[in-house]
Order: C-alpha cells, then structure tokens, then sequence
C-alpha cells in the first residue's frame, strides 16, 4: 500500500548536533514524529479534541532507523513520511530524510490507535474516516520553524 505522503521542511538546530557537530541520531525519531503529526494533521484536520487530549492517540509500539550520510547545524532538510500500511488498529508509516535530495537517513514508525476503558489504555480499531484519509494517494507539505 502507498497511501498518504506529507513532506516536512526544516533545518538542523545547533541543539540536535552532538559534540562531533553532527546530528545525534535521537534527533531522528524526533523528526519521524513531527512527520506523522504533520501527515495526520494534513490528512484529518485539528490532532487536539474540544476536551483538549487527542483526537488521534496513536502511540509507538515500534520503530526503526537507518542512517546513512551525516547532517550538520543548518542544513536544509525534507521529511518524507508516507502510509505503508494499514491494519485494523495500527498503521506503518515510513520515513525518508533528505538534504538536497540526497537520503541521509530511512525509517518507520508503527503506531496503533488507542481508546481509554476508565484507567486503562487499549487498541481501537481505525475508523473508516481516518482509513479513507491515510490511504489516499495524495501528498501535502509544510515548513516547521
């Protein structure tokens, strides 16, 4: 499946670079949730509820990353983040972060949405609304500060 991509415009802050000068690679997983939420937000409107918590709760239950060329302090980068997958609960989205259209660095992301019964926490299955969104082949983009 190759649903939903949403590309995210930024630059390195001098606080994502380690003592080397380049990136620390947490910093990547950072970048891989800023895609999602831009994604999610492109796909199915205002992430936050009247009642303030999230509309979409979809924590991480796994994820991964490869890196391959290093980044450093100010340089121009894209993050792609598309739907790989959707099951009934869940959804794969993977990341591809690049410098002048170079790949510096590859992942994904499994999420599952989730529901609350009173203190405890559980999977949902994925509304039709949220499904119908995430799959459509269609790209957005925007610019994060």
């Amino acid at each position: 499946m190759a649903g939903r991509t949403h590309l995210t415009h930024t630059r390195v802050r001098f606080g994502e670079t380690d003592a080397a000068g380049i990136v620390f690679y947490p910093t990547f997983y950072t970048w891989f949730d800023v895609g999602t939420s831009g994604l999610l937000r492109a796909a199915l409107g205002e992430l936050l509820g009247a009642d303030g918590r999230p509309r979409w709760p979809v924590p991480i239950v796994e994820a991964s990353a490869r890196f391959s060329v290093p980044l450093y302090f100010d340089d121009a980068i894209v993050i792609r983040s598309t739907v790989a997958e959707l099951g009934t609960s869940s959804l794969r989205i993977e990341h591809v972060v690049l410098r002048d259209d170079i790949e510096v660095a590859r992942g994904f992301e499994v999420r599952v949405l989730v529901g609350y019964d009173g203190a405890r926490i559980g999977a949902r299955p994925l509304p039709e609304e949220m499904r119908r969104a995430l799959s459509e082949s269609v790209s957005s983009e925007d610019e994060v500060a």
